[in-house]
C-alpha cells in the first residue's frame, strides 16, 4: 500500500474526479490524507509491511500523477466529429432561385419558402409576372448569406434588391430583402432563337433527355468546342481573351434540347457565371422530366434568363 503526502493525495483525488475515473469497487476507500498502515492477510499471520516510497519531488510527483491516472484508465482522446451533409447555405440560395426560374415552386417551398412568412399561394403569385431573377452571392459569413438580386419583370421592367439569408441545416429560416433600384418597363427584343437538336422534342424526352448519361453521349469532344470558343473570342470585344477564363457554354444545355455543336448555340461565358447557370439548367431539366414544364418553356426561359450573358 502506497503513502501519499496530503498534498499529492488531494492531487490525485482532484485528477481522478475530473478524470471521471470512479474507485475500484473492491479497494476500501481512505479516510483520511494520512498513511494508511499494514494490512493483515490473516489471523495471526501478520504479512512484512509494505516498503513506503520516499515523498516525491514536485516534478516525481507530477509523473506519478499522469502515471496513476494511466492505470486508472484516464483517457485524452478527442472525441470524434461529426460530419455534416447539409448543403452550403450559399449553394441553398442559389438552388433557391434556380427552382424559382424554373417555376418549380415546391422544391423552392422546400428549401425555405415556407419560412418567408406567407402562405403558399401568396409566394408563388409573387413570381407570376417575374420573367427571371438573377442571384449573386456578396458574402458568407457562418448561416448568413448576403445577396444581391436583379429582377426582370414579363413587361420589360427591372428591379434591384439587396438583403440576407439565413440558412440552417439546408434550409432557408429567414430572409429580408429591400429595394435599392428600378427601372421602368421596356420590353427588350426577344433573344434570337437558338440552334436546337432535332432529335429532341415533347414527345422523345423519355428516351433522350431524362434518360441518365444521355446528355454526356451527345456531348461533343472538347477539342471542337475548344476552337469555336477560341474563334468567338477573337471576334469579341472581350478585354480579357484567354480561353482558359471561359467556358463554351451551350445557351440551350444539351439537356433541355440544344444542339451540340452549332456555334449559334455555343458561346464563351465567364466560369463562375457558367457554374452559376448550371443550377438553372439542372432546375429546369428536373421540371421537365416531372412533366411540371413543358419542353418549350423550358429552352425559352434558359434562353431569356442567358440573353444578357456571355462575351461582348
Amino acid at each position: 500500500m502506497k503513502t501519499w503526502t496530503t498534498a499529492t493525495g488531494t492531487g490525485v483525488a482532484v485528477l481522478l474526479t475530473l478524470a471521471g475515473c470512479a474507485q475500484p469497487t473492491d479497494a476500501s476507500p481512505a479516510t483520511s490524507s494520512h498513511a494508511i498502515g499494514p494490512q493483515t492477510a490473516g489471523a495471526g499471520t501478520p504479512r512484512p509491511p509494505a516498503k513506503t516510497p520516499p515523498t516525491p519531488t514536485e516534478p516525481t510527483g507530477l509523473a506519478g500523477l499522469a502515471g496513476l491516472a494511466g492505470l486508472a484508465g484516464f483517457r485524452t482522446q478527442a472525441a470524434p466529429a461529426i460530419g455534416s451533409t447539409a448543403p452550403a447555405p450559399a449553394t441553398v440560395v442559389e438552388d433557391f432561385y434556380a427552382a424559382i426560374n424554373a417555376r418549380d415552386y415546391r422544391r423552392a417551398w422546400a428549401l425555405g419558402g415556407d419560412h418567408l412568412g406567407q402562405s403558399y399561394d401568396s409566394f408563388t403569385g409573387g413570381f407570376a409576372e417575374t420573367a427571371f431573377d438573377r442571384v449573386s452571392i456578396d458574402a458568407v459569413s457562418g448561416s448568413t448569406v448576403s445577396i444581391r438580386l436583379h429582377t426582370v419583370k414579363a413587361d420589360g421592367s427591372t428591379a434591384d434588391y439587396a438583403g440576407t439569408y439565413t440558412v440552417k441545416n439546408g434550409t432557408i429560416t429567414h430572409g429580408s430583402l429591400h429595394q435599392v433600384a428600378a427601372a421602368p418597363g421596356t420590353r427588350p427584343p426577344a433573344p434570337a432563337p437558338p440552334a436546337l437538336n432535332p432529335a429532341v422534342s415533347q414527345s422523345t424526352v423519355r428516351s433522350t433527355i431524362c434518360v441518365r448519361g444521355w446528355a454526356a453521349k451527345a456531348r461533343p469532344p472538347v477539342g471542337r468546342t475548344e476552337e469555336i470558343k477560341k474563334r468567338q473570342l477573337a471576334a469579341s470585344l472581350a478585354a480579357d481573351k484567354n480561353p482558359a477564363h471561359y467556358e463554351e457554354d451551350h445557351i440551350v444545355p444539351l439537356e433541355l434540347g440544344g444542339a451540340p455543336l452549332d456555334p449559334a448555340n455555343l458561346r464563351p461565358v465567364p466560369l463562375a457565371q457558367a457554374h452559376a447557370d448550371d443550377r438553372l439548367e439542372d432546375s429546369l431539366h428536373r421540371a421537365v422530366c416531372a412533366s411540371t414544364m413543358t419542353l418549350a418553356a423550358a429552352q425559352a426561359q434558359i434562353t431569356q434568363a442567358k440573353s444578357g450573358e456571355g462575351t461582348p
